[in-house]
C-alpha cells in the first residue's frame, strides 16, 4: 500500500511539474544601447524588465533586436513587426507618442535584424496590428555639455550659447531645435557630426565648446570614457519623451498587467535605483502619459 502511495504521489509531482513552471516575459531589446541595453544582460531596461516579470511572476526571456540606419526604418514598425511576429510580447523603450500608438499607417512591414533572423526572415512582409502603451516609466530629456574650460558658464536657456560652437548630431530632434530656435538665432555656430559619441571626443580636444545631446548619450558617454574634459550644465529642454513598453492591442491583459507593474514600481520608488545603478540619469514621466506630436513652434523655443 505504502508502495503504491509513494508511485501515486511521484506520478503525481511528474505530471504538474510542466503545468507548475513559470510562464516566460518575452522583451525586445535593442542590442547595443548602453545604459539603457547591452546585449549580455546589462542596461536600465533589462533590470526593469526583470523587475516586472517577477511581479507578474514570470521569467524574462530577451529578445535582441537592432533598429536599422537605411531611411525606410523607423522603431514603430520595427516593433510593430517584431511584436506581430511572434519575437517578444512586450517593447522596451518606446516614446509615448499618439502617432507612434495605434494601427499603423502602412500594413506590413520589414523586421529588423534580431538575434535568431534567418535570411528568410528578411525578405519576408509582416502584417502589422495596433500598439498599446503601458504607463510610461521615465522621461527621454535632451541637455546641454559645455566643454571644461567652459564649465563655469551658466546655461538656463539655449540663448545663452550664443557665440559658442554648438555641436549637434545630424537629423536629430537636437538640431532641428539647434537650427530653429529663436528664429535661427545659433545657426552660425552651429556644427554637425553623424554620431553623438563624436561630440564628446570633440568637446574634450577643444573642437567643440558645447553640445546639445540627448541625456542617454551623456550617460552612455561617461558610462564608457569618463566625465574628464566635460562640464554638465543641468540644462533640460522642455520637449522630451515619456519612455514605456507597448504591446498588441491583441495582447491588452499583458500589457495592462505590465502597466501595473510598472504602477507598483513606481508606488515603491524602485524605478530611479535601477537607473542610477545602470549610470542611466533619471527623470520622472511627465503628464499626459500619452502625448502629442512636437508641435512646429515649439521647435524654436526652450
Amino acid at each position: 500500500m505504502t508502495a503504491r502511495l509513494t508511485l501515486y504521489v511521484v506520478a503525481l509531482v511528474a505530471l504538474a511539474g510542466p503545468a507548475m513552471a513559470r510562464e516566460s516575459l518575452t522583451v525586445c531589446l535593442q542590442a547595443n544601447d548602453p545604459p539603457i541595453s547591452v546585449r549580455g544582460g546589462e542596461g536600465f531596461a533589462v533590470a526593469l524588465s526583470r523587475k516586472i516579470a517577477d511581479r507578474l511572476d514570470r521569467d524574462l526571456r530577451v529578445q535582441w533586436f537592432v533598429s536599422r540606419d537605411d531611411p525606410d526604418a523607423n522603431l514603430a514598425k520595427d516593433a510593430d513587426t517584431l511584436l506581430s511576429d511572434g519575437h517578444c510580447q512586450l517593447v522596451a523603450e518606446y516614446p509615448l507618442v499618439s502617432d507612434m500608438l495605434g494601427q499603423p499607417y502602412a500594413p506590413t512591414a520589414k523586421l529588423p535584424p534580431f538575434d535568431g533572423a534567418t535570411p528568410e526572415d528578411r525578405r519576408r512582409w509582416i502584417k502589422l496590428g495596433a500598439l498599446v502603451p503601458t504607463r510610461p516609466y521615465r522621461l527621454d530629456t535632451l541637455t546641454v555639455v559645455l566643454a571644461a574650460k567652459d564649465g563655469n558658464r551658466p546655461i538656463h536657456t539655449l540663448a545663452d550659447l550664443q557665440g559658442l560652437k554648438l555641436g549637434v548630431q545630424t537629423a536629430t530632434l537636437a538640431d532641428a531645435i539647434a537650427m530653429r530656435y529663436a528664429g535661427g538665432r545659433l545657426i552660425e555656430n552651429v556644427m554637425h557630426v553623424p554620431d553623438a559619441r563624436a561630440l564628446f571626443g570633440r568637446l574634450q580636444r577643444g573642437e567643440l565648446d558645447a553640445a546639445f545631446v540627448a541625456q542617454r548619450e551623456v550617460d552612455a558617454w561617461k558610462r564608457q570614457h569618463g566625465a574628464d574634459g566635460l562640464a554638465p550644465t543641468g540644462y533640460a529642454h522642455s520637449i522630451g519623451f515619456n519612455m514605456g513598453y507597448v504591446g498588441l492591442a491583441s495582447e491588452r491583459k499583458l500589457v495592462d498587467d505590465a502597466s501595473a507593474a510598472v504602477a507598483a514600481l513606481q508606488a515603491s520608488d524602485a524605478v530611479r535605483p535601477l537607473a542610477r545603478a545602470a549610470g542611466l540619469t533619471y527623470a520622472p514621466p511627465r503628464e499626459p502619459a500619452v502625448q502629442p506630436g512636437v508641435r512646429p513652434d515649439a521647435l524654436a523655443g526652450d
